[in-house]
């Protein structure tokens, strides 16, 4: 039976279980409890993580970006400059194929947020996710486009804080991660 391993930030967090019950039978399922976050902390922390489906998963379901796109600091300065995020993006890559030479990965878009969320918005997360997709293409990553899953209706798929998948986001979410993967089992 393959092994899957899903990264990623706290959208990764709400859906994972699902998708693990969607695939049961027809795959291993491995997450870590941990949020994944931005893109430095995903590459710090991989090699533990990669760990979870030893000695090495079949398939890499990956994310980040969210955390990189929010704005702390007064200017309206992005935590991950994009050029600095085509660069970690690129790295975390490299050492998911280092460690897991024979596993698919698949990029999973950021998700969308809605409207009013008050420390990043749609355009910046479209352009880091065009950034990832660019770095990604290169060597022949597929997309799974979950922010064109949310943005197909976001006040039904975002919960009341504006950034997190409401129940049917998580559902929404869930099945297209399901199906993305069972092309590669």
């Amino acid at each position: 039976m393959k092994k899957i391993l899903l990264i990623g930030d706290s959208i990764r967090l709400s859906y994972c279980a699902r998708v693990r019950e969607l695939l049961g039978g027809k795959a291993e399922v491995y997450y870590t409890e941990d949020n994944c976050r931005f893109a430095k902390y995903t590459l710090w922390c991989l090699r533990e993580w990669m760990a979870l489906a030893s000695p090495a998963p079949d398939i890499v379901h990956w994310n980040n970006g969210i955390w990189d796109t929010f704005r702390h600091t007064s200017g309206g300065i992005c935590f991950t400059p994009i050029y600095e995020y085509a660069e970690y993006i690129d790295r975390v890559y490299r050492e998911i194929k280092d460690a897991a030479p024979a596993a698919q990965i698949i990029w999973a878009s950021t998700t969308a947020v809605d409207d009013a969320f008050p420390v990043t918005d749609n355009a910046t997360i479209d352009a880091y996710n065009a950034c990832a997709a660019e770095v990604l293409g290169k060597v022949g990553v597929p997309v799974d486009d979950l922010n064109a899953v949310v943005k197909a209706d976001i006040k039904k798929y975002i919960s009341d804080d504006l950034l997190h998948l409401s129940d049917a986001g998580i559902e929404a979410c869930a099945v297209t991660v399901a199906e993305c993967l069972e092309k590669y089992i």
